[in-house]
């Protein structure tokens, strides 16, 4: 045991930092070097961490810096190429400055006039790109702007989208039409830090949203619309024959939902329904993606090749398989156009094309390289598909997905002893069974976190509602759209669609059997952008590296996990317009003044924070103190007043500690620590507040925003 002042190093030479440094490089070497192979899909994910470095910046980087780190990156990667590591280094920092170009270039690439006030009964014409007839809703037209009144033609937004409720009113991709409406800038963030519209709009080069206080009108002097919508057009008359049929062989709700697996036509579809496949975890079902373009190629894939392989004379002397994988190519990029082309269809049409590809050159498809190579893809053409939700829980399942099935190809396998046909069948029967409920589980457990984050809802019976429903759109549903769509041309559609009907029925009745079982959703409150960055980088170093390294990824996941009901949730809320606001009650519940109305703030309000209270239900009790002047609250201490009319404010004004107004308070308002005010909203937008002891923090959604392209240039944020 040391002496007093004796240290146990004493005696021995003690380990400088230098040499613990050192070592623990020298450790960090080797462990990349036995992960070599793997370095390549990585790549992607050093790209998208320089797309997150650029959108995560409060002020909108020069052009100049974004080139400037390329050239850096790419002189230090030269430097270092022969050095250890120093190609895995230097290749890391340039995906990386590569990744932040790329958004920076796709920023300005897009950059289109977005209004900036609301403009009230203006006349707008342009061409129609998109017309959504929707059952529950009104419907929504999409144009490319031709001119808007009240404004000259540098201020016209490129595309603008408009509601009408005039259910009559129809219009066709390619129409030149004129209709009068009301148009906003697009929608901010109800609240710091929550779902940013502005900024997809940005990239849509949708510059206003309104509604229609008019008929549409078709134009009959117009120009000839671009190249692009003339081949839309036709497209979208084929779009509409398919429907035509489908609605004449599946009427109601069941002909809907086959409309939007065939056509990508959703506005049909019930909100019943909707809701019923979103709360049992079968709402990926609903949406095109990598699954139906799976389905498809892979069912074509498969009868190309059965069809080849009955002619010898072929399947001897050629690669049939490359035939048959070119077919399916076809066949994909035949179901992209049919289906409408949106963004998730066409990320995986990207990614089924690139697997295809592998085959016809002889490659593996479904591995790891090809996944990394398809989401590099799609980064590098549209970097902003990074923070949708629907790449970023494809590309989680899919990678699980690969990452496990890579693993168990890599175990050693046991070969059972033969025994009789009959318990072959129960095996293989069994494998299957278990098979589907394993991809399920992986598949699910991949795509929580980032539906937490975006939706704020965990279902904890998709396991069972996925196992009725896949083997139902995978034997059933979709092979019998796709043998409709080739009977269509022959008048044999019929017998076809009534079995996908049939397959459907199943489907939606199973959804909403496993939707009503007590408990099927959670509502959880937000979680950070910080947390969910941790939990997405623990699992792609689980799934990605192959060594026993890999395991460090589950600790990476818990802290962010761990990290997870941390946050600190806002005091006080209050919307952008000022006439509504919220309090943090002493039980952590959100507290509503007397008759709020459910509107998009409240509905958002709530789902953010984890209560699933109908904002439709609100109870009439509330801690607030009204009179048709105002209302009074309190919160930690201190007093808050919604001012409604301009005679209560001297009053509140001199007992409140924040006041919020709907109207502009001006310099009569001196006592209050804090005014909230039209003129404050209108230039902030809503504000979030923290009471923090004696200081009260505000936080804004021009703040959070930034400076950036998408959000009103504000100084002083």
């Amino acid at each position: 045991m040391p002496r007093q002042n004796e240290t146990p190093w004493d005696g021995m030479e003690r380990p400088s930092r230098r040499g613990l440094v050192a070592t623990a490089c020298a450790m960090v070497a080797r462990a990349l070097e036995a992960e070599a192979e793997r370095w390549f899909v990585w790549l992607p994910v050093l790209f998208a961490a320089g797309i997150v470095t650029y959108f995560a910046l409060p002020d909108e980087p020069g052009g100049r810096l974004a080139v400037a780190g390329v050239l850096a990156a790419c002189g230090l990667l030269l430097a270092i190429r022969r050095l250890p590591l120093g190609l895995a280094v230097g290749g890391a920092l340039l995906a990386f400055t590569l990744g932040f170009a790329t958004a920076k270039a796709r920023t300005e690439m897009v950059r289109a006039p977005v209004l900036t006030t609301e403009l009230r009964y203006v006349t707008v014409t342009g061409y129609v790109e998109d017309f959504e007839a929707r059952a529950d809703k009104r419907d929504r037209l999409t144009l490319r702007v031709i001119a808007i009144s009240d404004l000259t033609a540098e201020a016209w937004p490129y595309r603008v989208r408009i509601t009408t409720s005039a259910k009559s009113a129809t219009a066709v991709t390619g129409e030149a039409v004129s209709v009068r409406a009301t148009l906003s800038p697009p929608p901010e963030p109800v609240e710091p830090g929550g779902f940013d519209f502005g900024r997809r709009a940005w990239f849509e080069r949708l510059g206003a949203t309104g509604y229609a206080t008019g008929r549409i009108t078709p134009l009959t002097d117009a120009q000839p619309p671009p190249w692009d919508l003339r081949v839309w057009s036709a497209i979208d008359a084929m779009r509409r024959a398919v429907n035509a049929r489908v609605r004449a062989a599946l009427p109601g709700e069941t002909g809907a939902i086959a409309m939007a697996l065939m056509t990508g036509d959703r506005g049909g579809i019930p909100q019943a329904i909707t809701d019923a496949m979103r709360d049992s975890g079968l709402a990926h079902v609903l949406a095109i993606s990598g699954l139906h373009m799976v389905i498809m190629a892979g069912t074509v894939f498969w009868l190309a090749r059965a069809l080849l392989a009955l002619m010898p004379g072929l399947a001897l002397r050629f690669a049939i398989k490359k035939w048959a994988a070119a077919i399916a190519l076809l066949a994909a990029a035949f179901y992209l156009a049919l289906s409408g082309a949106a963004v998730p269809t066409v990320r995986a049409w990207i990614m089924m094309s690139i697997f295809l590809i592998a085959v016809m050159l002889d490659r593996p498809a479904i591995t790891m390289r090809n996944v990394a190579l398809a989401a590099l893809a799609i980064l590098v053409v549209a970097p902003e598909s990074l923070f949708d939700p629907s790449f970023e829980m494809s590309f989680a399942a899919v990678i699980g997905l690969v990452a496990f099935y890579e693993w168990l190809a890599g175990r050693k396998r046991q070969f059972l002893p033969d025994v009789s046909p009959a318990w072959r069948g129960v095996r293989w029967t069994g494998a299957l069974v278990f098979g589907a409920g394993l991809t399920t589980l992986i598949a699910g457990t991949a795509v929580a976190p980032f539906a937490v984050y975006h939706f704020h809802r965990m279902t904890h019976f998709g396991l069972v509602a996925n196992m009725i429903a896949a083997p139902l759109v995978s034997l059933l549903i979709m092979p019998m759209a796709l043998l409709s769509l080739i009977a269509m041309p022959f008048g044999l559609e019929a017998w076809p669609l009534q079995a996908m009907g049939y397959g459907i029925e199943l489907m939606v009745e199973a959804a909403q059997w496993v939707a009503s079982w007590p408990g099927a959703v959670s509502i959880l409150p937000r979680i950070s952008g910080t947390v969910l960055a941790m939990i997405v980088l623990g699992g792609l170093w689980l799934c990605l590296w192959q060594t026993r390294m890999r395991a460090l990824g589950l600790v990476i996941a818990a802290a962010g996990l761990a990290l997870a009901p941390a946050a600190q949730r806002p005091d006080v809320l209050i919307e952008r317009e000022g006439a509504t606001a919220a309090l943090r009650g002493s039980q952590g519940d959100l507290i509503f003044p007397p008759a709020t109305a459910a509107t998009y703030s409240v509905e958002n309000w709530l789902l953010a924070d984890g209560d699933d209270r109908n904002a439709d239900a609100l109870p009439e009790t509330s801690a607030f103190r009204c009179d048709p002047l105002g209302c009074i609250g309190r919160v930690k201490g201190k007093t808050v007043a919604l001012v409604r009319e301009v005679g209560a404010l001297e009053e509140d004004c001199r007992v409140a500690d924040i006041v919020v107004a709907p109207f502009t308070v001006g310099k009569y308002c001196r006592a209050a620590r804090v005014i909230v005010d039209r003129h404050m909203l209108k230039e902030r937008g809503a504000h979030a507040l923290y009471i923090e002891g004696l200081s009260i923090r505000t936080e804004t959604v021009a703040k959070a925003r930034g400076n950036r392209p998408w959000a009103k240039p504000i100084e002083n944020k």
